[in-house]
């Protein structure tokens, strides 16, 4: 009885797993192809009305940066308003806000007296600034490029986008270790999942900021997602149920500050780890049952949404072979687990080849086996956290630096 269900357990695993792996294979052989599918812009007609929402709480430190950066976009002064939300900051983010929407008519400052929570906090602003067609929200450590808000947009002039995200680079990605993993992982998801998605055009996911949404749209799906850890793959999942279409474009980039320490990184993934718990329990199986979409886009979606679950399988599977210490349960598991260590790092090259990465980017890969094994061990943590009933808390990401160029 036990062998059967060591065997029936590796099995599964080790299917999961290589599903996984083969999505890994296929995206990266895509992005590294030629093809691609521009953004193009439409010979007619004004530019949309776009309001930018900042959500902040206690972001004095980084906020001037980014006020900075938005004063410098490229767009038409009479087509663009910029809402500053203080979500009941304790320190000098408001009188920073306040002074920045002095400067300008179309800068303005929604005060909050108690925190909400980000995307609370949004809507709050939403509801009170009806201007705006596009709605566009950057997090207070993000440096948009002059040029990335009218690249961003472009994605809308076809009518059934709801969503699209812009390329976010971090800075200082050699600072330190947990810096670097968080800037290869930032680099593989963006350069070769995303870019191969909308390729495909299978969601490309939303990511909460230098992100923008179709105003009409988010309104039709509730808003943002009120008490979800992630509220931007909730969204991804509500848009694509719907019908509307998401895009990734990659030339509207903005920078972002890197976790610097090991201790931000393991809350930040813990964090993301339960958000997406929360994305498959609410999605995962409507989503399957949905025939009105794609099977590939159904397929995708699901396993979008089960977020972390291909480290788990890993781990099952090196539980599995552990327990049988090689035995004959462990089967055809071998190869698939094999591969499924290798196919990270294949990754991981393609990327950085595909982003012609500094040396000081390639000669630190070595690390990167241990720092993916912290990685899954943190899956394995948010898992046992939701099986426990642990509350779901949201941490604050600590930042070290100014935000500056992927190349230093």
């Amino acid at each position: 009885m036990r062998a059967s269900l060591v065997r029936w357990a590796t099995s599964s695993l080790a299917v999961l797993l290589l599903l996984f792996n083969v999505r890994r294979f296929i995206f990266t052989l895509v992005a590294l192809g030629r093809r691609r599918r521009p953004v193009r812009h439409s010979s007619f007609g004004l530019p949309p009305s776009i309001l930018v929402l900042v959500p902040c709480r206690n972001e004095s430190a980084t906020l001037p940066g980014l006020i900075d950066a938005l004063a410098r976009v490229d767009y038409l002064r009479d087509r663009l308003r910029v809402a500053l939300i203080d979500d009941g900051s304790s320190d000098d983010t408001r009188a920073i806000m306040q002074r920045a929407a002095r400067s300008s008519s179309s800068w303005n400052t929604v005060a909050l007296d108690a925190t909400l929570g980000k995307a609370q906090a949004l809507n709050e602003a939403l509801a009170r600034i009806p201007f705006g067609e596009i709605v566009v929200v950057y997090d207070a450590d993000h440096r948009p490029e002059p040029g990335s808000l009218r690249r961003l947009v472009l994605a809308f002039d076809d009518p059934t986008v709801a969503g699209a995200s812009g390329r976010t680079k971090p800075s200082h990605p050699t600072a330190s270790l947990a810096a670097y993993y968080s800037a290869v992982e930032n680099l593989v998801h963006q350069t070769i999942t995303l870019r191969a998605k909308d390729r495909f055009d299978l969601a490309p996911a939303l990511l909460g900021s230098n992100c923008a949404y179709r105003r009409s749209l988010l309104e039709q799906a509730g808003g943002f997602p009120g008490g979800a850890l992630l509220g931007d793959s909730d969204l991804t999942l509500t848009f694509a149920r719907l019908g509307y279409r998401l895009r990734f474009v990659a030339d509207a980039v903005a920078w972002q500050q890197a976790p610097q320490t090991v201790e931000s990184y393991v809350r930040q993934h813990v964090r993301w780890a339960r958000g997406f718990n929360d994305v498959a329990r609410k999605h995962v199986v409507a989503t399957l049952a949905d025939r009105r979409l794609a099977l590939r886009l159904r397929i995708e979606l699901a396993m979008f949404s089960a977020g972390y679950l291909d480290r788990l399988a890993l781990l099952g599977v090196i539980g599995t072979a552990w327990i049988t210490r090689g035995g004959r349960q462990v089967g055809f598991s071998g190869p698939i687990l094999a591969a499924a260590l290798v196919m990270p790092l294949v990754e991981v090259i393609a990327a950085l080849w595909l982003e012609r990465a500094p040396r000081s980017m390639w000669v630190r890969l070595p690390v990167m086996p241990v720092l993916f094994g912290l990685d899954v061990l943190i899956a394995a943590r948010a898992l046992v956290e939701a099986v426990l009933g642990r509350p779901r808390v949201w941490t604050r990401t600590t930042r070290i630096g100014e935000t500056g160029n992927l190349r230093r």
